[in-house]
């Protein structure tokens, strides 16, 4: 089944997807078409891996992280982290969602963006990982990933710890798993 998008013919296989460039007929094999489709998915996820460490990890200058890591990290410790961290689930949530000192712009950019960035990761790894086309699979998978964006921040001090984060997070992972669903049903 072929249907037309923005990046050419796109064909949908059982459960994959594969991505058609200009090409004359019987030069490529499905296989070949297949292997070049699946490659290019592995690359759209690490980018969205690499978007997702700058917008969580990275959100300063360059050389706000170099004076970090060459003076300020030596004083930071995981005790100072967890002294900040949010344990307890949607209470920044619930804090950013209600506070009057809060912009609505900064709420939607908070926990818009948990959710947005997510996404794309539960679009892609159904299509790379086959046990994440279980749903249970996928939501297992994206809250590690979100976890381990989470313990990077409280072990490196470049943000703090938030299990609701982990909730947004997830949300957009199981919002991209329902697309990856209605791609493949179509």
């Amino acid at each position: 089944m072929y249907k037309e998008g923005i990046f050419g013919k796109t064909v949908i296989f059982k459960d994959q997807i594969s991505i058609v460039t200009a090409k004359a007929p019987g030069l490529v094999s499905m296989k070949q078409e297949r292997k070049a489709s699946k490659f290019i998915l592995w690359i759209a996820f690490f980018c969205c891996l690499l978007i997702l460490s700058k917008f969580i990890l990275f959100k300063k200058s360059p050389g706000y992280y170099k004076q970090y890591f060459a003076h300020g990290y030596h004083a930071y410790s995981v005790k100072q982290g967890w002294k900040h961290a949010n344990t307890r689930p949607f209470s920044s949530i619930r804090l950013i969602a209600e506070s009057k000192y809060v912009t609505s712009e900064y709420s939607y950019k908070n926990i818009g963006g948990n959710i947005v960035g997510f996404i794309p990761l539960g679009l892609l790894l159904p299509f790379l990982i086959p046990v994440c086309r279980n749903f249970f699979a996928l939501t297992g998978m994206v809250l590690l990933i979100s976890l381990s964006f989470e313990l990077v921040q409280l072990v490196a001090g470049l943000g703090s710890f938030d299990v609701d984060d982990l909730i947004l997070n997830t949300a957009g992972g199981i919002a991209g798993y329902i697309l990856y669903k209605l791609i493949a049903r179509s």
